[in-house]
């Protein structure tokens, strides 16, 4: 398999997705990477344990995603060939939240410590 990283903002997000008698789940999202000028949604999925990383993502997040490319073929009964492409995620950096944080930070909080601790 082949490894890319998807860079973007995320335009949509599907709710958790159950297939079969076997219990597969498949989480969807798709990511706008286009210029401004060209619209390029990439759709991308999740599965198993990596469902975990993309079910709190947002519409409108920044994100970069490490994913794997993998291929398959298939033929139909009439001997017809297609060819499909999927993309699994499976590590989110988020860039920006788009929503307003805790600015509070470890290096803000002095009432920590008491002068004593200090010298």
């Amino acid at each position: 398999m082949n490894e890319v990283t998807i860079s973007g903002k995320i335009k949509f997000v599907d709710e958790v997705r159950e297939f079969g008698s076997n219990g597969f789940r498949k989480h969807q999202i798709v990511v706008e990477t286009g210029d401004g000028r060209w619209d390029n949604p990439i759709p991308i999925e999740f599965t198993k344990d990596n469902i975990e990383l993309s079910k709190d993502l947002k519409v409108g997040q920044d994100v970069q995603i490490q994913s794997r490319i993998s291929g398959r073929e298939w033929q139909g009964k009439d001997g017809t060939t297609k060819w499909f492409t999927s993309i699994n995620g499976f590590k989110i950096t988020k860039e920006n939240s788009g929503v307003d944080g805790d600015p509070s930070s470890s290096y803000d909080t002095y009432d920590e410590f008491t002068e004593e601790d200090v010298f």
